[in-house]
């Protein structure tokens, strides 16, 4: 299993409704600031997500070999939880 060097990602404060099997709960994450947030259907291996917190986290990312047809070919795993900042919490 390739793994890659860590990467940051925000995770947003809230879940939201999202579609896989069924009908689930995703976290909202993105790798900048800038960036627009992004559907995460899957855990992040190591990471216990607190709802009503905004997280920046360094993540290492591994390929999964031969991943079922509907499993993602990848998985996360946390390495460092860098920030954990309560929404409306001053900076």
């Amino acid at each position: 299993m390739a793994a890659s060097a860590g990467t940051t990602l925000f995770v947003a404060e809230a879940l939201v409704d999202c579609q896989g099997e069924g009908p689930m709960k995703c976290m909202r994450v993105r790798a900048a600031d800038d960036q627009p947030w992004s559907l995460h259907y899957d855990r992040i291996e190591g990471f216990t997500y607190e709802p009503g917190f905004v997280y920046e986290l360094r993540v290492e990312r591994r390929d999964v070999a031969k991943p079922a047809a509907d499993a993602p070919s990848s998985r996360l795993r946390l390495l460092e939880v860098v920030s954990k900042r309560k929404v409306g919490a001053a900076p």
